[in-house]
C-alpha cells in the first residue's frame, strides 16, 4: 500500500513537471508572437523594433535558461526519486548520491543520502546484535537447560541427602556409643599395660641378675674345662711313659731269653769241660735261673703295665669323652647365656615398647575423649544440616520451575529474533541464499586479516552468513589471520585445501595465491576474491569488492573540493604490486591532472600500521611545508592525522582516505580528516560467502565482477555515526 501510494505521488510529480515546462514554452511563445503582430500592426520605428526584438530575445535566453535549470533540478530530483523507489523496495545496497550532481538540492541529497545511510548502518548492526542475540540466545538456553537438569538431579539429590542425613545423624549417635566404650576399654587396656609394664621391668630386673650369676658361673666353667684340659694332657703323657715301661719290659725279656740261651750254652759247654766246668754249669744254672726269674717277673710287670696301658686309655677316654660333653654343655651354656642376654635385651625394648604403647594408649585416650566430645558436635551439626536439606530441597524446586518460566521466556525471545530476521530480509542490503538447502554437506571458508578494525566488519558479515547457512547445510568457518601477511594468507588458503572445502573466499592483495587458485579449481574447489582483485588473471569464481578505481576518481573530487582546486597534493600508498593502492593511486592522478593548480607527489609506505604514517608524515611536512592534501590509500589514516594535529597544521593539511571507524571520525569531526571513502565491510564478509554457496548448492553463477556500495563520511553526516 505504501509503495502504491508513493509510486502515484511520484507519477503525479513526474506529470505535474511536464506540464510546468509545456506552459512555460507556451507562454514564451505566445509573447513572440504578440510581439511579432504589434510590430506588424504598429509599424513602429527602427529603434523601437530593435528594443522589441532584444525584449523578445531576452525573454527567449531567459526561458532557455530557466529551461536548463529546471532540466537539472528534475533531473537531480529524478536521481533522488529513482534512489527513493529503491529504498522504498527495500534496495539499501546502492551507494551515496554524489553532491556535485545535484545543484539546488544538496540539503536534500544530504539528508537523503544520511537516511539511507542510517537505515544501512541500523540493518547492519541488527545483523550483528542478531547474531550476538542469537549466540547468546544457544548459550542461555543450553545454561538453562543444564540448569534445569542440574537442579532436577540437585532436588533429587537434596531429598537423597535428607534421607541420609537421617541415617548420617543415627550412625552418628552409635558411633558416639561405640567411641564411648572403647574408651571404658582403653581405660582398661592402659590398667592391663601399666601392670605389664611393671611385671616386665621386674623380669627385666630378675634376668639382668642372673644373665650376671651367669657370667660368674661361666666363668668357673672356663675353669674346670682348663682343668680337664690339663688332666687329659697329663694322662696322655702318662699314658705314653708307660707304653714306655712295656717297651723296656720287652727290652728286658729280650736280654732274659739271651741270657737263658747263654747259660744254656755255658752247660753245654761245662758239660763238655767236665770238672773244670761245673763251676761254669753252676754260673749258668743260676743264670737260666735268673733268666727266667726275670722273665716271669717282667711277664707280670707286661701284664702289669698292660692292665694300667688298658686302663689308662679307659682313663683317657674317659676324660676325653668328658671334655668333648664338657666343651658341649660349654657351647650350650654359651648359647643359653646368649638367649639370657637376649631375653634381657629384648624385655628391656619390651619394656620401652610397653612404655611407648602406653603413652600412646594415653593418648588415644585422651583422643577418644575429644572424639567423643567432637561426635556430639557432629551430631548437633547433623541434625542442622538435615533440616536445611530440606529447605534447600524446596528452594531448589521453587528455582527449577522459576527456571522453566525462563526457558519459556527465552524461547520467545529466539522466536522474536526469527522475526527480526525474517524482517530484516524484507531490506535488501545483501545478497540472499537461495531457497533449497544444499543436496550434500558443503565446507565454505572466509579467509581474512584480523589487523584492522575494518576486517572485523568483514568477520560480523561472515559470522552472519555463517547463521543463515547453519540451516542450509552448509558449514562456514571463518579464520581470522592475526595480520595481513602473505604467507599466512596462503598458509590458510593451502589448509583449507588440503581439508577439502568445497568453497573459499579469500582477499585477493595475495599474487602468490594464483597457482594455488588454480590448481584448487583442478580438485572442483571454488574461489571468490574479495576486497581488491588479483594482479593475474586466475580461475576464480567472481571478485567481490569496490570499484577501486572509481573510489579513487571519487577521492580525486573530494581533495579537489578540499583544497578549491589549488594546493599541493601527498599521496601515501602502499606498493603498487597491490592492485588496490595501484587503481586508487591511478584514479587519484588521472582526476587531478586536468587541474593545473594541483600539484601531485607520490609517497610509497612499507607498512599500513598508524605509528609509521604518523612517523612518514610527520618527515613528509617537515621537509615539504607547502603541503595542503595528503591521500591515505590504505591503513593507518589515524597515525597520519595526529601527525598533522601534533604540528598544529589542522587548518591548513586535509586528509582523503578510505575505509573508517570511530577514531577517523573524531579526526572528521576536529576538520583534519576531509573525508574517509567507505567500501562496505559487513558485504565483503557476508555476501561472497552467500554467493559461493548459491553456487555450490544449486549452480546459480554470480557476475564475473560484483561491485560493493560505498559511502562518503565527512563533516556532514559524521554526527549520525558517531
Amino acid at each position: 500500500m505504501i509503495k502504491a501510494l508513493y509510486g502515484s505521488k511520484r507519477n503525479s510529480s513526474r506529470n505535474r513537471t511536464k506540464m510546468y515546462i509545456f506552459s512555460s514554452t507556451l507562454f514564451s511563445l505566445l509573447v513572440l508572437v504578440l510581439m511579432f503582430i504589434v510590430n506588424i500592426l504598429t509599424s513602429p520605428s527602427h529603434a523601437l523594433k530593435t528594443v522589441i526584438f532584444i525584449v523578445a530575445a531576452l525573454a527567449v535566453l531567459s526561458q532557455g535558461f530557466l529551461l536548463i535549470l529546471l532540466k537539472r533540478f528534475f533531473g537531480s530530483l529524478g536521481l533522488i526519486n529513482q534512489n527513493a523507489e529503491k529504498l522504498s523496495h527495500g534496495e539499501l545496497n546502492i551507494s551515496d548520491i554524489l553532491l556535485k550532481r545535484m545543484k539546488g538540492l544538496e540539503t536534500l541529497t544530504i539528508a537523503f543520502n544520511d537516511m539511507k545511510s542510517n537505515l544501512l548502518s541500523f540493518i547492519d548492526l541488527t545483523k550483528t546484535n542478531v547474531i550476538v542475540l542469537s549466540d547468546s540466545i544457544d548459550k542461555v538456553s543450553k545454561s538453562i537447560s543444564m540448569s534445569c537438569s542440574g537442579n532436577e538431579q540437585i532436588t533429587s539429590n537434596m531429598c537423597q541427602v535428607a534421607e541420609k542425613a537421617q541415617q548420617q545423624l543415627k550412625l552418628v549417635k552409635e558411633t558416639i556409643d561405640d567411641i564411648e566404650m572403647v574408651s571404658s576399654r582403653i581405660d582398661s587396656i592402659a590398667n592391663s599395660i601399666s601392670n605389664v609394664d611393671k611385671f616386665i621391668e621386674k623380669t627385666v630386673a630378675t634376668t639382668t641378675e642372673e644373665t650376671q650369676n651367669l657370667d660368674k658361673f661361666y666363668g668357673q666353667m672356663d675353669v674346670i674345662s682348663n682343668n680337664l684340659d690339663n688332666t687329659y694332657d697329663f694322662i696322655k703323657k702318662l699314658n705314653d711313659e708307660i707304653k714306655e715301661i712295656s717297651k723296656i719290659g720287652e727290652f728286658i725279656i729280650k736280654v732274659s731269653d739271651q741270657l737263658r740261651l747263654l747259660g744254656l750254652n755255658a752247660s753245654i759247654e761245662a758239660g763238655k769241660a767236665g770238672e773244670i766246668g761245673k763251676g761254669f754249669n753252676v754260673v749258668a744254672l743260676e743264670i737260666n735261673k735268673l733268666s727266667n726269674a726275670t722273665k716271669e717277673g717282667i711277664t707280670r710287670i707286661k701284664s702289669v703295665v698292660g692292665s694300667i696301658v688298658e686302663n689308662s686309655d679307659k682313663v683317657s677316654e674317659s676324660i676325653g669323652s668328658c671334655v668333648d660333653n664338657f666343651n658341649v654343655s660349654k657351647e650350650i651354656f654359651q648359647i643359653i647365656k646368649e638367649s639370657f642376654n637376649n631375653i634381657n635385651s629384648q624385655g628391656t625394648v619390651l619394656n620401652k615398647d610397653i612404655k611407648d604403647i602406653y603413652n600412646e594408649v594415653n593418648v588415644i585416650n585422651s583422643s577418644s575423649k575429644d572424639i567423643s566430645s567432637k561426635g556430639m558436635d557432629l551430631y548437633k551439626a547433623s541434625t542442622d544440616i538435615s533440616t536445611r536439606t530440606e529447605e534447600v530441597a524446596a528452594v531448589t524446586e521453587e528455582e527449577l520451575a522459576e527456571m522453566e518460566v525462563i526457558n519459556s521466556n527465552t524461547q520467545s525471545l529466539q522466536k522474536m529474533l526469527d522475526s527480526i530476521q525474517n524482517l530484516i530480509k524484507k531490506f535488501n542490503t545483501s545478497v540472499l541464499p537461495v531457497e533449497q538447502n544444499s543436496p550434500k554437506p558443503l565446507k565454505i571458508a572466509v579467509i581474512c586479516p584480523l589487523d584492522h578494525e575494518f576486517w572485523y566488519g568483514v568477520r560480523q558479515g561472515a559470522l552472519y552468513a555463517q547463521k543463515e547457512l547453519s540451516v542450509k547445510n552448509a558449514h562456514l568457518e571463518f579464520k581470522g589471520l592475526s595480520n595481513g601477511d602473505g604467507k599466512l594468507v596462503m598458509a590458510a588458503y593451502k589448509e583449507c585445501v588440503d581439508q577439502g572445502y568445497n568453497g573459499i573466499s579469500v582477499v585477493g592483495y595475495v599474487g602468490e595465491l594464483v597457482p594455488m587458485i588454480n590448481e584448487a579449481a583442478q580438485k572442483g574447489i571454488q574461489t571468490l576474491i574479495f576486497n581488491c582483485e588479483l594482479a593475474e588473471k586466475a580461475n576464480t569464481l567472481a571478485y567481490y569488492g569496490p570499484d577501486v578505481y572509481g573510489a579513487g576518481v571519487l577521492a580525486g573530487e573530494l581533495m579537489s573540493k578540499a583544497l578549491k582546486g589549488n594546493g599541493n597534493v601527498a599521496i601515501l600508498r602502499g606498493s603498487l604490486h597491490v592492485s588496490s593502492h595501484k587503481d586508487r593511486t591511478n584514479a587519484i592522478v588521472k582526476t587531478l591532472s586536468a587541474n593545473k593548480r594541483i600539484r601531485l607527489e607520490e609517497v610509497e609506505i612499507t607498512t599500513e600500521d598508524d605509528a609509521n604514517k604518523y612517523e612518514v608524515t610527520k618527515e613528509l611536512l617537515k621537509s615539504s611545508k607547502n603541503i595542503t592534501g595528503i591521500f591515505i590509500t590504505g591503513g593507518g589514516a589515524p597515525g597520519c592525522a595526529k601527525a598533522i594535529e601534533e604540528l598544529g597544521l589542522t587548518e591548513k593539511v586535509k586528509v582523503v582516505c578510505f575505509d573508517y571507524n570511530k577514531e577517523i571520525f573524531e579526526y572528521i569531526k576536529k576538520g583534519i580528516i576531509y573525508s574517509a571513502i567507505g567500501q562496505d565491510p559487513f558485504g565483503q564478509g557476508h555476501d561472497p560467502a552467500i554467493y559461493l554457496y548459491n553456487y555450490l548448492a544449486a549452480g546459480v553463477k554470480p557476475k564475473e565482477k560484483i561491485p560493493t556500495r560505498f559511502d562518503v563520511v565527512d563533516i556532514s553526516n559524521v554526527n549520525e555515526l558517531l
